[in-house]
């Protein structure tokens, strides 16, 4: 039998350069084309010489595109115009349909992604596959500094599905991502309007406030001056109507009178009349109307909301034990004393050590695998070895009898309180284990980990927190400091 000579990967990858050199010849040198294509719209605007069989065989689109249905044809040639795509983006497209390549190595992310919308109209499906890998690669480079970018990408492009998966686990573990992203500026109103919307901003409401001035100045189509005290009343008419829409969104009520007549009230001309009228003793804002004056604080978690925040910070302060003035038990989700600080979210950080929080009280959320329950803990000392009960070191234990231990429902009813019984057994912790509580009431195996077995068995507290007593895994868990507020 005759053998078959075997054609090395060097020769087979000698015939395809040499393949990918002709077609690039016939492109940019051959007179006997028969399409032209004119991209951009003025004054950039460019005209460029293709071949109809190659073009319909490379693209599904121009397949119907130069159809007998949709084509025009001027002495034999096909015309085609495509306004919205740049000559710069046409022409990188228009190689690569010719030769299977491109130079990505030369492109930056804003060219990328141009080049990117083009294949996705083009339907150039592995050319799509192939930039959104790059990109990937690259996200150490665009994800603080232009995830607008890449954000709106994944949004207006069908086919640029892995960027919007990357980009939604990016907004869940950091919704605020955009607003702090260098390019924000370049967010729709929609997008702005649904991220003031959240309860899960890990921004300052102050914050948010600057941010959206910013933002509404880069929508404007001249420059104003720095100081606010200098602009025209048609410059603040225009910047009014842009933040309109936004403005009720913002949580008046969480910014400190002080910050607010400080920072905000020079910008009163865009504001509501209602939001920047002092009360009578001039100490803080009075807000007239329950748009701006019942808004729930924020609170960065994945795993409770504000209401669910407020009655954890009514029992920090045992309102159900001593019930507010009027007799309420619970705080207004608008008016707690407490900031909610995330320290750690398991699928962030991924584990909680003793060292991760050594200041202040803290909250720790817990979420099953395959349950909708929330469990959690209160710890009313910094976790330190000095400041937990497993430590036989001499130590003021008196803080720990406000330790407690709960499950969450969707409604206050359904909540389970469970406080200590002894202070000496609420908190335990070493280097070996995460910090737990009780003898078994809330007891990861090992640390506090996605993945690990925890106990949630009654015995240091006062009221089991589930009717079961065997472990279960953790799906998610996040860890809260415990501030106070200055006002």
């Amino acid at each position: 039998m005759t053998s078959i000579p075997i054609i090395n990967q060097t020769f087979t990858t000698k015939l395809s350069d040499e393949l990918t050199k002709d077609l690039i010849t016939l492109l940019e040198e051959d007179d006997e084309h028969n399409v032209t294509i004119e991209a951009g719209e003025e004054p950039n605007v460019k005209k460029f010489k293709a071949h109809y069989y190659i073009l319909r065989m490379r693209s599904p689109y121009f397949r119907q595109a130069l159809s007998s249905r949709w084509a025009k044809q001027e002495n034999g040639i096909y015309i085609f115009k495509k306004p919205n795509i740049s000559p710069e983006t046409f022409s990188i497209i228009l190689k690569y349909i010719y030769s299977s390549t491109i130079k990505v190595e030369t492109l930056s992310e804003v060219e990328i992604v141009n080049v990117l919308g083009a294949a996705d109209e083009l339907c150039l499906n592995v050319l799509v596959e192939v930039l959104q890998g790059i990109l990937m690669e690259r996200k150490h480079l665009w994800m603080d500094k232009q995830s607008v970018l890449i954000y709106n990408a994944g949004q207006k492009y069908p086919t640029c599905t892995l960027l919007s998966e990357i980009m939604q686990e990016a907004l869940y573990q950091e919704p605020e991502l955009l607003l702090k992203s260098d390019d924000f500026k370049s967010l729709e109103v929609e997008t702005v309007n649904w991220l003031l919307q959240r309860d899960d901003l890990g921004m300052s409401e102050l914050d948010l406030w600057r941010r959206l001035v910013e933002w509404g100045i880069g929508q404007l189509q001249t420059t104003l001056d720095p100081e606010v005290t200098k602009w025209s009343d048609e410059e603040f008419a225009a910047l009014e109507k842009i933040l309109c829409p936004c403005i009720p969104y913002i949580r008046w009520r969480h910014i400190p009178a002080a910050e607010f007549e400080k920072q905000v009230s020079i910008f009163k001309r865009l504001l509501p009349p209602e939001l920047h009228d002092p009360d009578i003793s001039g100490s803080s804002v009075f807000y007239t109307s329950p748009t701006y004056s019942t808004v729930a604080s924020r609170i960065q978690s994945v795993l409770i909301n504000p209401d669910q925040a407020t009655r954890i910070a009514s029992w920090i302060d045992r309102l159900d034990i001593t019930p507010l003035e009027n007799g309420d038990k619970l705080y207004k989700s608008w008016h707690i004393p407490y900031q909610f600080k995330l320290v750690v979210r398991g699928s962030r950080d991924q584990k909680f050590l003793q060292h991760t929080l050594t200041s202040n009280q803290a909250v720790v959320i817990i979420k099953p695998s395959n349950s909708t329950e929330i469990f959690g803990g209160y710890n009313p000392l910094s976790w330190s070895k000095k400041s937990i009960s497993s430590n036989k070191e001499p130590q003021n234990t008196a803080p720990l009898k406000d330790s407690f231990v709960f499950s969450l429902g969707s409604d206050e009813k359904d909540d389970i309180l469970s406080r200590v019984i002894d202070p000496k057994d609420s908190i335990y912790c070493n280097v070996y284990c995460s910090p737990v509580f009780g003898k078994g009431d809330l007891f990861p195996k090992g640390h506090f980990e996605i993945g690990q077995p925890c106990g949630c068995k009654q015995t240091s507290y006062e009221k089991p927190l589930r009717q079961s007593a065997d472990q279960f895994i953790i799906e998610e868990f996040e860890v809260f400091q415990v501030i106070k507020k200055e006002y």
